[in-house]
Order: C-alpha cells, then sequence, then structure tokens
C-alpha cells in the first residue's frame, strides 16, 4: 500500500494527491491519499492506524509537512519505504508565521494554529533514521523552504535536486517511474520470500534461526558476518565505494551482535546442558550416524590419522585452536596410569571446572580392508565441555581399537585465548589456528 502524505493546510483533494492517484492506478497499485486533521498529534494517530491496518507492505510519499510526518513514522517496521518531495525539515519554527488563523488551501476555509500544535511538531522531531529508505526530491526553487536544510538532513540518502521549480515541486510526474523502481512494487521489482535452496519463507528461516542454541547462533552470526565482509571487499575493488562501506558497517554490526549472544550462551550454558543431560534431550549432532569407513581414505591402518576420523564423523571446530595428545605417547606419565576419561574429568573438576559429557556416539564396528587380510576397528567418540565462570572450552576423546592389538587413543582439545594457558601449559602441546 502506497500512503500519500499531504501538507500544511492540504488534502486528499491537492493537485499532487490527484497526479499520484491517477499514476498509481494506471500501474494497478494500491494507494490511497488521506485527509488529515490539521492537529499533528491526531494526525499522526490516524496514520499510525492507517498504517498498521495494511501491515508489513507500506511506501509512504510525504510532501512538505507530509515529508516531516513520513519521517517520523519511518521507524515503523510496516514502513519499507519513503519519498520526500521538498520536505519541511524544522516545521516547528517555519509554520510559527502562520499561527492565528491557517487556511485551508482545498476550500478556502481556515482553522486555529496554536503555540500547542508547534509544540507537538517539535516533539516528532526524528534526527535518527535509516537513511537507506529514503528518496528526496528538491526544488532549488522552493520559495517556502530553503532545500538545503534537508539536502543536509538527508545527505545519506538517495537524493535529486532540480533547478529551478517551486515547492509544489514542478513537474512531478517526471519521477513517477523513478519513485516506482525506488519502492521495487510491480511484479518485475519482486523478490523472492523462498530462499533459493532452503525452500523456507524469510520469516520462518529468521524464526528457526533464532530458536539455535546461543552458541550455535553465534558461529551463525560469526559465518554471515564474514560473509558480508568478503562481500564489501568484492564491491570496494569493482569501485562500488558506497556500497562496500555498508556492508562492511553491517558486518561490523553483526559482529557485535554475535558477541552479545555469547554472552547470553555463558549465562545459560550450564543450566542448559544440565537440562539436556537430564531430559535426554540434545542438540543435533555434529557428528553423523555411523557409517563404512570410506575405502578411499586408506589402505594403511597405522596411518589413518585425527583428520580422517573428523572427516568420517563430520565432527567441526568452533573455537579457534585445536590440539591433540596420544594417550600412547604419555612419556611424561601425565596420566599416572589411568584412563584419560577419568584423569581429565578429576583433574579439571579439581580446578572447579564443571565436567558435562555431550555428544556421546556409541561403538561402531565397520570391517576394513588391509593389503593382506580383513581385519575389525571399532570406534567410539566422546565429548566433554569444561565451564569454569566465562571459560568455556570442550575434549573430545577419541578411540581406535584393533582386533589384534591394543587401542590408540586421541584426545582433542577445542579452545580459545580464554583457556589456552591452562590447555597449553598442562600438555606442553604445539598450537595451530
Amino acid at each position: 500500500m502506497i500512503i500519500y502524505i499531504h501538507g500544511f493546510g492540504g488534502s486528499s483533494k491537492g493537485s499532487k494527491a490527484e497526479v499520484f492517484r491517477k499514476y498509481f492506478k494506471s500501474v494497478d497499485e494500491d494507494f490511497i491519499a488521506p485527509s488529515l486533521p490539521y492537529n499533528p498529534k491526531l494526525a499522526i494517530e490516524t496514520l499510525k492506524e492507517l498504517i498498521k491496518s495494511y501491515k508489513n507492505e507500506v511506501y509512504l510519499i510525504g510532501s512538505s509537512l507530509g515529508g516531516y510526518y513520513a519521517s517520523h513514522l519511518s521507524d515503523m517496521y510496516e514502513v519499507k519505504k519513503v519519498v520526500l518531495i521538498n520536505p519541511a525539515t524544522k516545521p516547528y519554527e517555519t509554520l510559527k508565521r502562520v499561527l492565528g488563523y491557517a487556511p485551508n488551501f482545498y476550500d478556502n476555509t481556515t482553522f486555529s494554529w496554536e503555540d500547542k500544535h508547534i509544540k507537538i511538531l517539535e516533539e516528532l522531531k526524528n534526527d535518527k533514521f535509516d537513511n537507506s529508505k529514503f528518496m528526496v526530491l528538491l526544488q532549488k526553487g522552493d520559495e517556502l523552504l530553503d532545500y538545503k536544510d534537508a539536502l543536509k538532513k538527508y545527505n545519506s540518502s538517495k537524493v535529486i535536486v532540480e533547478d529551478g521549480g517551486n515547492h509544489s515541486f514542478e513537474n512531478i510526474q517526471n519521477h513517477f517511474e523513478g519513485i516506482r523502481e525506488f519502492f521495487a512494487i510491480g511484479e518485475q521489482f519482486k523478490h523472492t520470500q523462498i530462499l533459493k535452496g532452503v525452500g523456507l519463507s524469510n520469516d520462518t528461516l529468521a524464526y528457526n534461526l533464532a530458536n539455535l542454541y546461543y552458541d550455535d547462533l553465534a558461529e551463525f552470526l560469526h559465518n554471515f558476518a564474514r560473509k558480508l565482509s568478503l562481500d564489501s571487499y568484492a564491491d570496494r575493488a569493482r569501485g562500488r565505494i558506497k556500497l562496500a562501506n555498508s556492508l562492511q558497517k553491517a558486518s561490523e554490526s553483526i559482529v557485535e551482535a554475535k558477541k552479545h549472544i555469547e554472552q547470553a550462551w555463558q549465562i545459560c550454558a550450564i543450566p542448559t546442558i544440565k537440562w539436556m543431560e537430564k531430559n535426554g534431550y540434545n542438540k543435533t549432532p555434529t557428528i553423523t550416524i555411523p557409517q563404512e569407513i570410506p575405502k578411499n581414505i586408506t589402505n594403511n591402518r597405522y596411518n589413518f590419522s585425527f583428520k580422517d576420523i573428523r572427516f568420517l564423523y563430520d565432527t567441526t571446530d568452533v573455537l579457534p585452536y585445536r590440539l591433540e595428545y596420544n594417550y600412547l605417547l604419555d612419556k611424561n606419565n601425565i596420566f599416572k596410569g589411568k584412563s584419560e576419561e577419568i584423569f581429565l574429568k578429576e583433574y579439571y573438576q579439581s580446578l572447579g571446572f564443571k565436567i558435562f559429557e555431550n555428544h556421546i556416539k556409541p561403538i561402531m564396528r565397520p570391517e576394513y580392508p588391509d593389503e593382506d587380510r580383513n581385519y575389525l576397528r571399532f570406534y567410539y567418540l566422546k565429548r566433554f565441555i569444561a565451564i569454569k565462570n566465562n571459560v568455556v572450552f570442550y575434549y573430545d576423546i577419541e578411540g581406535i581399537f584393533f582386533e589384534d592389538e591394543d587401542k590408540h587413543s586421541f584426545i582433542v582439545f577445542h579452545y580459545d585465548n580464554a583457556s589456552r594457558e591452562l590447555i597449553e601449559k598442562d600438555f606442553r602441546l604445539n598450537t595451530s589456528n
């Protein structure tokens, strides 16, 4: 729905309202130009109710004082785009000159314009708005308003300035198609509401993403911000500086949102994991259903590396550092003969960490061909989360059993800077980003 907001003393029967009505009817677009009360408070209340009644898809065109109203209403969720025509930027100053009896231009009657109305206009001032929503049409020949005031206020928006003209804006019809294109209305401008390759509408997708556990949501925001940043670099290389700057700012804002989501996870991580442990409910595993070992990985049972295990289980790292410790190569006797699972649990509990077992996979028993014979290998994979105040890391214990040999066991730590010193000091391991 396109809503035209007339100026001071105007009505739905004004000349601009009529030409807009005729044009949008010719292109089969919904359009309305209501006659508004002269009282600014009542006018804004009327417009708000009207906008809410159409929901989701509302586009505003505001002329003169109507541009000031449109700017005030631009923050409403339903308002998608706004076109301003010679807009008033300080009507609480310029309209002081008509205090007393002001004219209704459509029927030559008058109404009482008072100081209280001026005060209401000042309360409606909105200097913080989304510039990308605005298209501003100005003519230098405006005899009532200085076009430079609007040029300064909306300098980051799409602004068109013409020589000559007047306050009514001469030849507004020359901009009809440009306005329609800016609004991106009409079938030729419609974006799909279904994300390609996903099959979900935008609102459904947003709802499902918000239902992620907060640590996973933070990871999504990290990847989203990185994608926008990469797009920014690409557009900058093409010379699209304004677009690149906007994308980079969006990326930085999403990074800030990610930090707040991470804080939310730190607040609720322990009770969430306890609840999951108690109720047998967990996140969607990052480890796939057990499967046969891909035959193209290796033909040598002794070089079946951690990288291959990660490929087999389809695990993902969400923390920047990862260390691997081979239990059988415990030359410094760190574990003192205890199983790695028991030792680590007791050790970190003694340091004040709470340990939660998570992402448990049952033992799997695939057959795997050797060059000489077939033999059996057994696997298990357990993940443990360690939490103490704001320090969170996790470690995986991966076991490989051969039918005729001892167990090969690996401990893989996933951690960030907060727990880096603790882990690297304990096991004197080399790090890799």
